[in-house]
């Protein structure tokens, strides 16, 4: 697919040169490469400032999605040039599909400014502007192909985004002082989502960084085949409005990233991918598809952080050493004591 393309120079780009600091002690300090003010509404997802073709716009900030992405809205709106590129496919797991994208002439966000760059149009108008859980605004999903080749730090309790030059000292990024406790856990990029490994209940198990998701999940069968949830007990009640079956309000003990540890999360307990055998008439195919989404979720366990939980949070995640750092946010220190961020680094 050609969607791959965007992100294919990553894994260069995202390598531990662990060996360029065998030869001695390092002394290469964070360079901050860009600082960015954010914007936030009702604790959702947080908004991006960029300008595209001149004009102010903002993106949701995407960690799980495959590539940044406007919705078809918004480039109308824009007048950007749209077409069906061949190679070009994005899907979801509702079996929606998008094959177009749009061709914007200038595009800037922070220091980072690039011309003549094609993104792909996002299903049903994407998790920015008017798609599934978009932040306010939003004209799409900026997303790993831009944030990757960084390092990068956000702190959800400012709302401040911040891009760090990828060579400096290995585990030299904890510039902030810390509330409490140091989490400190491996960082991956898993079908083109970052996700960490966390402890739920003692238990460990993927978690799926989404800070384009309002909300933090996981589906029926890891709940109670994977992590033993009683659905509909005291620790996992029904929850009205659910879409595709029943959901459920699963209140976890612990949630923990290594050290750091998070009482009383509550994550909602969804129905598993197909559960409504909805299949255009061939029952048989419905039963078939359900059991699929089924044994691939037993095969690849996971909950989503949505920013419900992520909120709560000051991530650094560096990409060049594959780890993620997370603290408590900043804002729970008094002013006075929170440090400012390392100086910008020269513009090349």
């Amino acid at each position: 697919m050609r969607t791959n393309y965007l992100l294919a120079a990553l894994p260069l780009t995202c390598l531990f040169a662990a060996n360029a600091f065998a030869q001695g002690a390092c002394t290469k300090p964070l360079a901050l490469a860009s600082d960015i003010q954010m914007t936030s509404s009702n604790g959702g997802p947080s908004s991006v400032p960029v300008k595209i073709n001149g004009t102010d716009q903002t993106m949701t900030l995407a960690t799980a999605g495959i590539t940044t992405q406007i919705s078809e809205t918004s480039a109308k709106a824009l007048n950007l040039k749209i077409e069906r590129a061949d190679g070009v496919l994005l899907a979801d797991e509702f079996g929606g599909t998008s094959r177009d994208e749009a061709t914007i002439p200038d595009f800037s966000v922070g220091r980072l400014h690039l011309t003549n760059v094609k993104w792909p149009i996002s299903i049903g108008g994407g998790r920015g502007g008017s798609g599934r859980g978009g932040a306010g605004g939003s004209v799409g999903l900026l997303s790993l192909n831009y944030l990757a080749p960084f390092d990068v730090d956000v702190d959800f309790g400012s709302d401040k985004l911040r891009f760090f030059n990828q060579d400096h000292c290995p585990g030299g990024v904890l510039y902030w002082q810390a509330p409490g406790p140091v989490g400190v856990v491996p960082l991956a990029m898993d079908g083109r989502r970052v996700t960490a490994q966390v402890m739920v209940n003692g238990k460990p198990i993927t978690a799926v960084i989404d800070t384009a998701s309002p909300t933090s999940s996981l589906r029926a069968t890891v709940a109670t085949k994977v992590l033993g949830v009683e659905l509909g007990g005291a620790k996992a009640p029904a929850k009205s409005g659910g879409l595709g079956g029943q959901n459920y309000t699963w209140t976890v003990d612990t949630l923990a990233f290594n050290a750091l540890k998070t009482e009383n999360v509550a994550l909602t307990v969804l129905p598993d991918i197909n559960a409504g055998n909805q299949d255009h008439g061939d029952g048989a195919v419905g039963m078939r598809r359900r059991a699929e989404g089924i044994q691939y979720a037993l095969d690849h366990p996971e909950i989503i952080l949505g920013m419900d939980v992520l909120r709560k949070y000051h991530l650094f995640l560096s990409f060049a050493e594959k780890r993620l750092y997370v603290t408590g946010t900043a804002n729970t220190l008094p002013a006075a004591s929170t440090a400012a961020a390392p100086a910008a680094a020269a513009a090349p």
